[in-house]
């Protein structure tokens, strides 16, 4: 992802060792964790007691509080999910890579959605099959082969 960032914006690696891509990750350096471990804890036990919370509502027909108890919910596996990655890894906040995953991710999102405005079938068809993250991938359904026409 690096390389590509620097691809992009014109900064391709120097022959100066110092030069962030050829520095190893670890050594660009981060804010830490997304979130510590104090803060999994206690999103973990609060996750457990909204369930309750949700159970207790929906029995009593409190829409409102079961509404609220949910908000909260999602917001919880929203920030435990973005503090993650999908080997189950801490993320680190601020890093290099994290920075240069949500650069390209971003950018490809764009380019996409550019060409589904002048051809949405084609669009459409993109969102399905590239896939973004630690490692980009063109992911085509094999059942499904797209027989485009030019």
């Amino acid at each position: 992802m690096l390389d590509l960032v620097a691809a992009e914006t014109g900064h391709a690696a120097q022959a100066d060792k110092r030069h962030p891509a050829n520095l190893p990750r670890s050594a660009l350096g981060d804010a830490g964790e997304v979130l510590d471990v104090q803060a999994k804890d206690a999103y973990r036990r609060r996750l457990a007691e909204i369930d309750d919370d949700i159970e207790q509502a929906r029995s009593s027909g409190d829409t409102e509080r079961a509404a609220q108890a949910d908000a909260e919910r999602d917001f919880l596996v929203r920030e435990l999910a973005r503090a993650f990655d999908l080997g189950g890894r801490d993320r680190r906040a601020a890093s290099a890579s994290e920075r240069a995953r949500a650069s390209v991710t971003r950018a490809i999102r764009q380019a996409m959605a550019r060409v589904g405005e002048h051809h949405p079938q084609l669009g459409e068809y993109l969102s399905r099959t590239i896939r973004t993250g630690t490692h980009c991938a063109y992911c085509p359904d094999p059942r499904a082969p797209a027989g485009w026409q030019v």
